[in-house]
């Protein structure tokens, strides 16, 4: 018996190691915002720790806060060491399960975004958020030198943007249309609007403005670029 025992140990560890959490129960995961159109967390984690091994159950857009070193390890497949930096923009698809390591001296800081309504026709505009695909980028985009705002990747559902602000200039989030999720990638962004007196927002922090809610105005009080991700959500009606 005690021989039996012996011999079955090394797969029943297998086994408790390869187990599956939803990424809701992922413990590295921290839920900040929540509606019919998505579910957006909160990710830290630090040096050699790790994200434990989860499901997407949705599309995720993974948006990088700085720049860590990871070994990235899907069932089945071979470990994918990585460098990824900040601003980086990753789509993993429903169904995707994946654990990743830390194995720099740097935390790991990211805003994963679940988009909850199907998305249809995901393709890359300006940034290669699904690896291995062409990008789509227009040849000439209306910036000014003060502001520009940048397609990223879209889908029928879901527009992804970035928004670059030179220091002391602002930016008009119009909500009137549809509604947004602002993702703040740096630090210095004053935020003000018609209902709340000014506001500091920091590197991570995510605001939600629903559809014909006042606009915002984010403003860079810093001495460097700000960057925001925004996501525009163009199908309505199917979160009613």
């Amino acid at each position: 018996m005690l021989a039996a025992a012996i011999l079955c140990f090394p797969f029943v560890c297998g086994a408790q190691e390869q187990s599956v959490v939803p990424l809701k129960s992922e413990p590295h995961h921290h839920l900040v915002v929540h509606n019919d159109f998505v579910n957006v967390y909160s990710v830290q984690v630090e040096p050699k720790d790790s994200v434990v091994l989860h499901k997407h159950e949705f599309d995720a857009i993974g948006i990088m806060l700085n720049d860590a070193e990871i070994t990235v390890r899907t069932p089945g497949k071979p470990d994918s060491h990585q460098k990824v930096v900040g601003g980086q923009l990753r789509l993993q698809q429903a169904g995707y399960v994946h654990s990743t390591v830390i194995d720099g001296d740097t935390a790991y800081r990211n805003v994963t975004v679940e988009l909850l309504l199907p998305q249809q026709e995901r393709r890359n505009i300006c940034a290669s958020v699904i690896s291995g695909q062409p990008l789509n980028c227009p040849s000439a985009l209306s910036n000014s030198a003060a502001l520009s705002e940048q397609p990223q990747f879209e889908t029928n559902q879901t527009k992804v943007n970035l928004i670059r602000l030179i220091q002391q200039q602002s930016v008009t989030l119009d909500t009137s249309a549809q509604s947004r999720l602002v993702v703040v990638l740096d630090d210095a962004a004053i935020v003000t609007s018609a209902n709340s007196p000014p506001r500091l927002s920091r590197s991570g922090d995510t605001l939600w403005l629903e559809r014909n809610s006042p606009a915002e105005i984010f403003k860079n009080d810093g001495r460097k670029e700000m960057r925001l991700v925004t996501f525009v959500f163009t199908n309505e009606q199917s979160a009613k």
